[in-house]
């Protein structure tokens, strides 16, 4: 009996002795790298990406590559997150350092508009463009509809609620004077999902607002003929006035097979922005790696190819503060002029 006592004892302490081994061999293991990080040199930041299978995804995952390839003393993680407005919100609340997301977010968020009514964010600030995107209201070539004010009381796709095409939808097309479900039946669908209603004729137009050719729009031509309608002077102008972070554009010539003039429209800007709390040292290098990199991006996503001084200029001008480290390198390759 005695016998069984002690090695019932042994088993139960065997028992409690190994899980508390794995624990402190992990802990250590965990303290040990901590204590190697810290006193390595080397910085730990966050990148607010989107979700992934979108170009900002796969332009946000470039960055992080290169940053870390080029700038040894940094250490850039890539967070999937659901886009501007939440990339916006983490960073007011110190829970990343960077994000991508439309200039719109910034812009409404810095000044204390949108979402942000009264309640003004003064720290965030504008780093580097990523890409534009240029405006496409697709309808069908047999249809009625040949200019924006033809959209009254027809059904349109304006993305999904929440989205960066849903904003500018509703944003556009209200500054024209048609709201939404009041002066046409909004629908509220994917890109995918609104070229397969086109074609069974329950909609009427498609609002798009993203990097083009959209492959689902290459696919609604093997089976509809469509136009995309053309913005006139005084409605870009209009909607640019009321909105200052939307410019005006041109979906160029045979970016669609069927399309085959310029198509005058508005454009808006994904762009990457940051805290005034990130050293400005941080910023420049960051900037200044990617500008000097741009060729290696573009392989990652071809809308890196347009990343030049008129999109610097177009994008995040006039949107929020410039943070001093991107301001610095602007100046020191004449972007932009000293004060």
């Amino acid at each position: 009996m005695i016998k069984k006592l002690k090695s019932y004892k042994i088993s139960m302490k065997r028992k409690f002795l190994v899980p508390l081994i794995i624990l402190i061999i992990v802990l250590s293991v965990i303290l040990l790298n901590i204590f190697e990080v810290k006193n390595s040199g080397v910085t730990q930041l966050t990148l607010g990406g989107s979700n992934p299978g979108g170009s900002a995804y796969v332009v946000g995952t470039a960055y992080t590559q290169i940053i870390n390839k080029y700038i040894p003393y940094l250490n850039v993680t890539h967070e999937v997150t659901a886009g501007g407005k939440e990339n916006i919100d983490l960073i007011i609340h110190d829970e990343i350092d960077f994000g991508c997301g439309m200039s719109a977010f910034l812009y409404e968020a810095y000044n204390g508009l949108g979402d942000y009514e009264n309640n003004p964010n003064e720290k965030l600030r504008a780093m580097i463009p990523w890409f534009e995107y240029p405006m496409q209201i697709i309808v069908r070539k047999d249809s009625n509809i040949k200019s924006i004010s033809d959209l009254k009381e027809k059904n349109i796709s304006i993305n999904v609620k929440g989205s960066g095409g849903y904003k500018a939808a509703t944003e556009v097309l209200s500054t024209l004077g048609l709201y939404e479900n009041d002066n046409y039946n909004a629908y509220y669908l994917s890109f995918d999902e609104s070229t397969d209603e086109m074609k069974l004729g329950n909609i009427d137009a498609i609002f798009i607002n993203t990097s083009a050719p959209v492959p689902a729009i290459i696919s609604l031509g093997t089976n509809v003929d469509f136009d995309i309608l053309n913005f006139t002077e005084e409605e870009i102008q209009k909607v640019i006035k009321k909105y200052p972070y939307y410019t005006k554009g041109t979906l160029k010539a045979n970016t669609y097979e069927n399309i085959k003039y310029d198509v005058n429209t508005l454009t808006s800007y994904t762009i990457l922005f940051t805290s005034s709390k990130v050293r400005e040292n941080i910023i420049y290098d960051i900037v200044k790696c990617i500008w000097e990199h741009r060729e290696e991006l573009a392989l990652a996503h071809s809308s890196q190819e347009n990343l030049n001084e008129e999109l610097v200029k177009n994008s995040i001008l006039g949107i929020a503060p410039i943070h001093d480290g991107a301001m610095k390198f602007y100046k020191e390759i004449g972007i932009l002029k000293e004060d």
